[in-house]
């Protein structure tokens, strides 16, 4: 028989309040030490999986909640880790090519230290659902540099170049299991092209035109607006809404940056919506 202490410890209601302030691995942590004090496993699943439905909802605003889609077979926890990442600061997580931080220990602003090849930053935040903002700023001599989506994935040692370059997703891996449910969108990458303001997508190498595009020098801020519900890419300069750059985008995408001169740099920022 459960003891009073059990009963007032192993409950969704305390184990809610106590997850909302873990991260999920330190969630599955204290799963692990649940079973350690004869808890049975399906008890702490199901009671994990319970509780962090109940942390979703009480810590989650309204467009977080909107950007969190259940898939077939995903848990609770799962959706826990997404909304997490939508609650934390966009980072550079995957450096591809001869990019690096400009200062070690932030992961928000990349340079290119190539003069002889593109250089690729992601962000391994999962843009499922929704609609996502994100500000970049940007500092080049020229502006040869490249933002926007693409399928998340991961790069191994021998990627190299730009996304929208055949021979980089050769040495990517994309999530398979992300890419099933999009069999029909072949849109992988949608860039923005600073120094002209073209777009670039993975089925149009020389680069297309689009109502209101303009270019951006160093300086500026590029605001893009990923709105997946609508299914649009939008592009701002400083705060100041150009249009909708391309239409027809299914989820899920992460933020990337590619750039070409030695020295441009390129920052990430969370940002909210211009009025």
């Amino acid at each position: 028989m459960t003891s009073s202490k059990e009963a007032v410890l192993f409950n969704s209601d305390t184990l809610s309040k106590i997850i909302s302030y873990l991260s999920s691995i330190d969630v599955l942590n204290l799963a692990l030490t649940c079973t350690k004090f004869s808890v049975s496993k399906l008890t702490v699943e199901s009671l994990i999986e319970e509780s962090a439905s109940i942390a979703i909802q009480d810590i989650a605003t309204e467009e977080q909640l909107a950007a969190l889609p259940h898939y077939n077979g995903e848990s609770s926890l799962a959706d826990y880790h997404y909304l997490q990442l939508m609650r934390e600061p966009l980072t550079f997580d995957q450096l591809v090519g001869k990019v690096a931080y400009v200062n070690s220990g932030d992961k928000s602003c990349v340079k290119n230290d190539s003069s002889v090849n593109w250089g690729t930053a992601l962000s391994n935040n999962i843009l499922r659902a929704g609609k996502h903002y994100a500000s970049f700023k940007l500092a080049s001599h020229i502006g040869h540099f490249f933002v926007g989506v693409m399928r998340p994935g991961q790069a191994n040692q021998n990627t190299s170049g730009a996304p929208f370059e055949s021979n980089f997703f050769n040495h990517f891996s994309r999530n398979t299991r992300h890419d099933e449910h999009n069999d029909n969108n072949k849109v992988h990458c949608c860039f923005y092209f600073s120094f002209n303001g073209m777009c670039r997508i993975s089925e149009s190498p020389p680069g297309s035109t689009w109502e209101g595009m303009e270019h951006m020098s160093s300086g500026d801020e590029a605001g893009m607006l990923l709105d997946l519900d609508e299914g649009t890419l939008s592009v701002y300069k400083n705060r100041r809404r150009l249009g909708v750059m391309k239409s027809g985008l299914i989820g899920p995408y992460c933020w990337v940056v590619s750039l070409y001169r030695q020295g441009d740099l390129v920052s990430i920022k969370r940002g909210t919506i211009p009025s």
